[in-house]
């Protein structure tokens, strides 16, 4: 287990040990710890020791290995046939088996409880009575359920962009899809009269649909992609585009412009920025994501019916991404051979003050999560940020001095809202 430490810089008046994770699946925290001066500010440097983790299989930990890769170029996430579904569910187990025999019981346990319970390993070895938590995106789910755990252990939390691991798969995915479709809608609206959009003044959607038409009836080709890049592929690579609205040190240049400027070019029949890469080789960091994800939802597809009505579920909620979404991802979970170690369930946390910060816009995780999450923590009270973008911290002064200010005084402000 890869693990970063960085000390207070000002330990006469340290407050504790904070804990950090910065979302994914799949994204470890020790390069942020490690660049603290990029990523906390000053006033989280100064007051606590700042230690984050790379989660199982992730980054420096040891990694999550498999004999199959996670994509194939047939490989599809909108089986339209029987016989394409049956090769999924075939795929997805044969994958799932060889992580198995490639890594041992480590694939079964990279759930996010088994997460949380390492991060109460790093408490111990420590040698603290009590940590804080700043948990983003995927991170809200680490942080919740080491509190629902250690709610002794915990001093405080702040939450932003919170996953509610309480639905069951089907609403989940519904509930991504139109946040998605909503954060899209959002970006044509931007993009028709706003001057960072090279394709302003356009009708985006209508382009954006006919450029997804045409992939799909002939593939882009893209050098050193794992296939042609089809409509599907557009789709289901779509959300990343939608991240950020503007840029910021967590996610680099992306942003809703970039965005425009690969529209642009796919249009114009360069579309590597849509393509999924080819095989990664056995440490695919893809593979965590699966083990994980695999490990904490339990898929409500079973048979080609049931995977019919998902996508038209999807076209009905969302007639740009029909379901492109990070959560489509789960896809790969179908047919999953083992026992989920960590399925869906309602929280029940007690005793531990907790700030819950979320976009009304965002992109990747419904903002009624953050009230369902919420409902699952006494005493916990949520920050609305009006705008766009996946997370706040990063995003937004206000946000951010509300959180540095929670953490610190366990108190909330006043106001409920962040207008930026």
């Amino acid at each position: 287990m890869a693990v970063a430490r960085r000390p207070a810089d000002d330990p006469a008046h340290r407050i504790g040990t904070l804990f950090f994770n910065p979302g994914g699946p799949g994204d470890g925290a020790v390069k942020y710890v490690i660049e603290a001066d990029t990523f906390f500010s000053a006033t989280l440097r100064a007051r606590f020791d700042i230690v984050g983790l790379d989660p199982r299989g992730v980054g420096a930990s040891t990694p999550i290995r498999c004999g199959v890769p996670a994509l194939t170029p047939d490989y599809t996430f909108f089986p339209r046939t029987q016989r394409e579904f049956d090769a999924t569910v075939a795929h997805n187990r044969a994958l799932a088996k060889s992580c198995l025999r490639q890594t041992g019981p480590l694939f079964l346990h990279a759930d996010t409880v088994s997460v949380a319970r390492d991060h109460e390993a790093v408490r111990i070895a420590l040698g603290v009575s009590k940590v804080n938590w700043l948990g983003l995106s995927y991170g809200t789910q680490v942080g919740a359920q080491y509190a629902q755990l250690y709610p002794k252990r915990t001093r405080a939390m702040v939450l932003d962009a919170a996953l509610d691991h309480s639905s069951p798969e089907t609403q989940l995915t519904a509930d991504a899809t139109k946040t998605v479709e909503e954060a899209f809608d959002r970006f044509v609206e931007w993009c028709d009269t706003a001057a960072d959009c090279v394709l302003r003044g356009q009708d985006v959607a209508a382009l954006y649909d006919q450029l997804v038409k045409s992939a799909d009836q002939n593939p882009i080709p893209v050098e050193g992609a794992l296939r042609p890049v089809t409509g599907d592929d557009i789709r289901m690579n779509t959300p990343t585009w939608l991240l950020a609205k503007t840029p910021n040190v967590i996610v680099g240049e992306l942003s809703w412009p970039v965005f425009s400027e690969v529209l642009r070019r796919a249009i114009a029949g360069q579309a590597e920025f849509f393509a999924f890469p080819p095989p990664q080789g056995p440490t695919d960091n893809l593979f965590a994501q699966i083990a994980n994800h695999c490990g904490d939802y339990v898929a409500d597809i079973h048979t080609f019916a049931q995977m019919q009505q998902r996508i038209e579920m999807a076209r009905q909620l969302a007639p740009h991404l029909q379901g492109g979404s990070e959560f489509w991802l789960g896809g790969l979970c179908i047919g999953y051979p083992f026992k989920v170690a960590n399925p869906q369930r309602s929280l029940d946390v007690k005793g531990v003050p907790t700030l819950i910060v979320h976009s009304t816009h965002d992109p990747s995780v419904s903002y009624q999560w953050a009230f369902g999450l919420a409902d699952q923590i006494r005493g916990s009270s949520v920050l609305s940020r009006i705008g766009d973008g996946h997370t706040s911290y990063y995003t937004s002064d206000c946000a951010r001095d509300a959180t540095d200010q929670f953490l610190l005084t366990k108190q909330s402000t006043p106001a409920p809202v962040c207008a930026t």
